[in-house]
């Protein structure tokens, strides 16, 4: 196992493979460049004034003016994640005029840092080759775009995981010294922050234990003392990972019930009320896409040549699969976890490009030319993708739906002021009128209301708050059957001022 681990690479460029300054310098340049190709392809379309995700942007843009407004999260804001997602945009946010704009900001500029953590993965698995390949697969990856573009817990998390793979292939590299010890300790302070990011995350605990796993067999001959240099740098990542943890909840400690409560119960109690469907058809059909048949071919070509880095990639892949496959209810946009990990074993797939046309004949260059159709394959499809999304989230922008949205958000600016709350299940029209709900109503889902996490006596107490001026029906989900009493208890207290229709109205306090 040692003699194969540490001949891993021996039939691929290593990432100490020596290069000329000029050639340095000409692949720091192309990845600046796309880097800033990377931001502008976020920028383009980025303010658009509607939900990405038709609800669950309203309702973690709502939490960044619950927090704005000086509410803790938890208690009294509800919230259903892990903190650092949002914690990680709200200075973006604050910074650049908590708007919408401001909000996805921190998105798309936490995603670069995805990009620069590909890059550096490539970098690691085949060289310079698989760095710049490994770039525009991520770059071009619709999924992840609209990860980076959309107010979700997706885009920072997967960042942050691809940031902690790509620091455990580097420290696996070079576990000693001063420089193991820096990637180990960046391994897990990027791991520990794409964990409080989403819970998603914990697929990535499987490459970098594996990577664990393999280092402590590669060093259990060792002397004493050469076992402690080389294993020095895991204790420094546990550390760091610790305290990084620590440092995290602090805020929180008072406050660990109602933690517990939003990021753990709550998705437990979803499970059991969502009707379940199976997601086997749905991530068969993900992995048969372009993608992950060049991240099929990569692993194959990677095993094929004794490469056993691969493993903790695959690895990383089957987890991902398996949350994918036990999430309920699961959306599009929860497999965008996925694409770094098939994004990699792509990048197994390369090798060393032949400086003859002799040497193309030889079985290791049509190895490589493989990987390399099915990359260009996959680079036009998802350019073609991310063209669709960008010309439907044009005409989105401009349909009459969103029109309606904003002329109700300009109806609930008139009739409340700025002061004062709205309870609604619309929040994202709230947020664009300037109105905040209750830090309690961040989220009013469905699946909120159906688990009895938010009830009609709830909603009652807080509708009584002196505060609260106006109640928004909108997306229908303050129409559940659940509510009846609270909807009965409205016109007590509430005037209906205008009916949109299909029992979206907007009611206002009587004076």
């Amino acid at each position: 196992m040692n003699t194969v681990l540490s001949n891993a690479t021996s039939t691929d460029e290593h990432p100490s493979t020596s290069m000329t300054r000029k050639g340095v310098l000409l692949i720091v340049g192309a990845l600046l460049a796309l880097l800033i190709i990377g931001l502008l392809m976020r920028l383009y379309t980025l303010g658009v004034p509607f939900d990405r995700d038709s609800y669950d942007e309203g309702v973690y843009w709502q939490t960044l003016r619950s927090l704005a407004a000086g509410s803790a999260l938890y208690h009294p804001t509800f919230y259903s994640q892990p903190p650092m997602f949002i914690l990680s945009i709200f200075p973006t946010y604050l910074l650049f005029g908590q708007t919408l704009w401001a909000a996805r900001l921190g998105i798309a500029l936490i995603s670069l840092l995805g990009l620069v953590g590909i890059f550096l993965l490539g970098y690691t698995l085949r060289g310079w080759l698989g760095s710049i390949v490994a770039l525009l697969l991520l770059l071009l990856a619709p999924l992840y775009l609209s990860a980076s573009q959309t107010i979700q817990a997706e885009g920072p998390q997967v960042a942050f995981s691809i940031l902690a793979v790509a620091f455990a292939y580097l420290w696996w590299h070079n576990p000693s010294g001063r420089r193991g010890d820096v990637y180990a300790g960046l391994c897990t302070l990027t791991l520990t922050l794409s964990i409080f990011s989403k819970l998603f995350a914990l697929a990535t605990l499987v490459p970098i234990l594996l990577l664990a796993v393999a280092h402590l067999w590669r060093i259990r001959q060792q002397t004493a003392s050469d076992r402690w240099r080389d294993s020095r740098s895991l204790l420094v990542g546990v550390a760091v990972m610790i305290i990084a943890m620590l440092l995290i909840m602090l805020p929180y400690l008072g406050h660990l019930g109602d933690f517990w409560s939003g990021v753990i119960s709550f998705h437990t109690a979803a499970s059991k009320v969502t009707g379940h469907i199976s997601n086997t058809g749905r991530v068969v059909r993900f992995f048969i896409a372009p993608l992950g048949i060049a991240a099929l071919y990569g692993s194959i070509v990677a095993l094929v040549r004794r490469d056993w880095r691969v493993v903790p990639l695959l690895g990383w892949a089957l987890a991902c699969a398996i949350l994918l496959w036990q999430q309920e209810p699961l959306f599009d946009h929860h497999f965008v976890i996925v694409i770094p990990a098939l994004v990699a074993l792509t990048c197994m797939g390369l090798g060393p490009l032949p400086l003859n046309s002799q040497r193309w004949r030889q079985l290791p260059a049509l190895l490589t030319a493989g990987s390399l159709l099915l990359v260009l394959i996959t680079l036009g499809v998802g350019a073609r993708g991310i063209q669709v999304n960008y010309r439907n989230w044009q005409a989105q922008a401009a349909s009459g739906g969103t029109q309606g949205s904003l002329r109700t958000a300009h109806d609930l600016q008139q009739a409340i002021a700025p002061d004062q709350l709205v309870i609604t299940d619309g929040q994202f029209v709230a947020a664009l009128a300037g109105r905040n709900t209750p830090p309690e109503l961040v989220d009013t889902s469905s699946v909120r209301i159906n688990t009895d996490y938010l009830t009609s006596s709830q909603l009652i107490q807080l509708a009584s708050q002196p505060r609260v001026h106006a109640i928004l029906f909108y997306t229908g989900r303050l129409t559940n059957s659940k509510l009846k009493p609270f909807r009965d208890w409205i016109p007590t207290r509430f005037r209906e001022i205008h009916s949109y229709g299909k029992n979206s109205s907007l009611w206002v306090k009587i004076q």
